[in-house]
């Protein structure tokens, strides 16, 4: 039986936690160079930190109903109930059955039209901006991807409901993020009064979405929204509806896991397109296809932009890591997996192997030609997942990728700062510090 390196960053133990969370990435990438590709230590319990994609096919396929999804989901389920991304077992799986006809194709091309003219309109706001100081393109990514979010969702939503429901998912989320990355803080969160407002806010945002629920069903119109289609989804095993409680974690999950991490992907494939103008070239010699923004038939026509979008979730995953609790003992590769070991898998380092992909550093759209997608390890590339619990909106976020970034970039030159390099900061999703400010021309 093989014996997991143990990684020991510090002489000192009690630094180790303050350590991973000033900057996970630099920390993960000196444990795998220490130790390769897997390591152990102790992070308030037991660790196994992995980017080997064996792993990854083991615990999300091959053996996935031995790993559930641990503490970390407990605190989103203050905010996100029982939705996709947080429930578990028989009623997870009725629920993903519920919902998958939601994101069949047909369905989809209903939405990409909201997507459509909502880009539209971004694109004269952008206008505005063009020749103009820097921009913060985080700022403006996730107030489009936000608002595509919440009128495919409720497309008869007011502009005030959905800016308090922009915001109070924000408040929500930064609470959150600092209960799972900083545990030692929940005292003083006691203290000072912000769980008491976390609770306020939740209180709140939950009264707002439920309104929203009740004056449909209430109303009996029916509209070409996500919300619509959720109503009328019926189980098949009970031939009963969803309760407005399930649909409201449901959209809240859909919500809360798509806007953002479709933000934070064109926001580092702006900037990474920044340095590369030949890449931009050819994106914008497929552009011929349409006039300001692509329909859905013009947009499946554009491969190189595809690839494009593929390579920027290659290098810059939103969904950075993904990790599973042992609910049993285990053995991976020769390797002991305790019952109650944490296995956390860095997507961001499994992109990033050597081993995997030849220039693993570089902005290589080539890597997602056919003939080398057809000759990759399977679990080389996981931006969505893998096994069972894929993301269900995954085919949703690289057409809303794709639509986005083809009109952008026919229409606009985007230029980064100089002044202001961007920094990584995984937090739930792989956010950039402080923004990323460049120039629209």
């Amino acid at each position: 039986m093989a014996t997991i390196p143990h990684y020991r960053p510090s002489v000192v133990p009690l630094k180790t936690p303050f350590t991973f969370a000033k900057d996970p990435l630099a920390f993960l990438q000196k444990g795998f160079t220490a130790c390769g590709d897997t390591f152990q230590l102790a992070l308030f319990r037991k660790l196994v930190f992995t980017r080997d994609p064996a792993f990854f096919k083991h615990v999300l396929q091959a053996n996935n109903k031995n790993y559930l999804k641990g503490g970390a989901v407990k605190e989103l389920k203050q905010v996100l109930g029982e939705g996709l991304l947080t429930s578990e077992g028989d009623f997870w799986l009725r629920q993903r059955r519920l919902i998958q006809p939601v994101f069949h194709r047909e369905r989809l091309q209903t939405l990409f039209q909201t997507m459509r003219e909502i880009t539209t309109a971004f694109l004269h706001e952008l206008e505005e901006e063009r020749g103009r100081e820097a921009v913060d393109i985080d700022e403006k990514m996730m107030a489009l991807t936000a608002d595509i979010a919440l009128k495919t969702l409720f497309s008869t939503i007011s502009n005030e409901n959905k800016a308090e429901i922009y915001q109070q998912i924000n408040h929500t989320q930064q609470h959150i993020i600092t209960q799972i990355r900083q545990p030692y803080l929940k005292p003083w969160l006691s203290i000072n009064g912000a769980n008491r407002r976390f609770r306020k806010d939740v209180a709140y945002f939950d009264q707002l979405v439920i309104d929203v629920i009740t004056q449909r069903r209430d109303s009996g119109e029916t509209h070409d929204d996500m919300l619509q289609m959720l109503l009328e989804c019926i189980d098949e095993e009970t031939g009963q509806p969803m309760n407005d409680r399930q649909v409201r974690d449901e959209v809240i999950t859909m919500f809360a896991a798509g806007h953002e991490t479709s933000a934070n992907g064109l926001n580092w494939l702006l900037w990474e397109l920044s340095q590369h103008p030949e890449i931009v070239a050819k994106i914008r010699a497929e552009s011929h296809l349409f006039a300001d923004v692509p329909t859905l038939e013009q947009l499946m026509a554009m491969k190189y932009t595809r690839q494009v979008v593929e390579e920027g979730l290659r290098l810059f995953p939103p969904a950075w890591a993904v990790a599973r609790e042992a609910i049993a003992d285990d053995t991976i590769e020769g390797m002991t997996i305790p019952k109650g070991a944490i296995v956390f898998m860095p997507i961001f380092a499994l992109h990033r192997h050597p081993a995997l992909w030849e220039h693993p550093m570089l902005f290589e759209p080539e890597n997602f030609n056919p003939d080398a997608v057809k000759n990759r390890n399977k679990y080389a590339y996981l931006p969505f997942g893998a096994g069972p619990r894929i993301c269900i909106g995954q085919q949703f976020a690289i057409l809303e990728m794709q639509l986005i970034l083809a009109s952008l970039l026919k229409k606009f030159t985007f230029e980064a700062d100089k002044h202001h390099p961007p920094m990584m900061f995984p937090l739930i999703t792989l956010k950039p510090l402080n923004g990323i400010k460049m120039f629209i021309r």
